[in-house]
């Protein structure tokens, strides 16, 4: 959890304050009340003084984004108001839903190249420094959503020709989830069309041995049939699936 001013990156203090500072963050234009921060900072036992320590945190952050942003109190609770430009959350969620609109109109490049700044916002853990389980659950949240654009770029760019560029990518989302099986039918695919259909018949029969040892289940009926379009030497094997994070 960081923030800069004029190039210069500011000081956001405890972690309570900086999770006090992500709660309003995430949670946009939307009215965020005392009982909400109190919540999020003391999940189980809030001690006596949690509202005043909370309104001790917005007074430091309000010092803090002076004349940059501002805390407001709005019917009964607080706002933080900051250009949607500024907040890497916000605009990972732009350039993804560019990119979804770009796929729907056939513009590959285009999305890629949204897909590409989405991805560029994402440096290491999000929202690492902060506390407590909401934030928690934010960051699975977040990060999850990284790992779907990231299919979602290897997609599109296999539509643009380049599968080995996305195999390299698909790689590292299947060693991350390799139990998510869309990503794996991603990497087959693009195996396929990188004129490799034995390596994606074998990474298969991989999948099929971690969904059985680990789960105790078959593959999806999806993967089933794309297995059998490989075998068969179907041409719509190769045909990249829907996305993930832009539908």
């Amino acid at each position: 959890m960081r923030a800069w001013r004029d190039g210069l990156e500011l000081q956001l203090g405890s972690p309570q304050q900086r999770t006090t500072l992500a709660v309003l963050l995430l949670r946009g234009s939307r009215i965020t009340s005392t009982e909400d921060l109190v919540d999020a900072l003391w999940p189980d036992a809030p001690p006596e003084t949690a509202v005043g320590t909370v309104r001790t945190y917005l007074s430091r952050l309000r010092r803090t984004f002076a004349g940059a942003a501002e805390i407001g109190w709005i019917a009964g609770g607080y706002q933080l108001d900051v250009p949607p430009e500024s907040v890497d959350v916000w605009r990972f969620r732009r350039d993804t839903a560019e990119a979804a609109e770009a796929v729907r109109l056939g513009d590959h490049p285009a999305a890629a190249g949204f897909l590409t700044d989405a991805l560029a916002l994402h440096r290491g853990t999000p929202l690492a420094g902060t506390t407590g389980f909401y934030l928690a659950g934010q960051r699975a949240r977040l990060a999850e959503l990284c790992r779907a654009a990231t299919a979602d770029l290897a997609a599109v760019t296999i539509e643009l020709g380049r599968p080995a560029e996305a195999i390299a990518r698909l790689r590292g989302l299947v060693a991350e989830s390799p139990i998510s099986e869309p990503y794996h039918g991603l990497l087959m695919t693009a195996l396929c069309r990188a004129g490799r259909p034995a390596d994606a018949l074998a990474h298969y029969d991989q999948v099929r041995r971690v969904l059985a040892d680990q789960l105790g289940v078959r593959p999806s009926a999806e993967l089933r049939e794309l297995h059998r379009r490989i075998l068969a030497g179907d041409p719509l094997a190769g045909r990249v699936p829907e996305l993930c994070a832009t539908r």
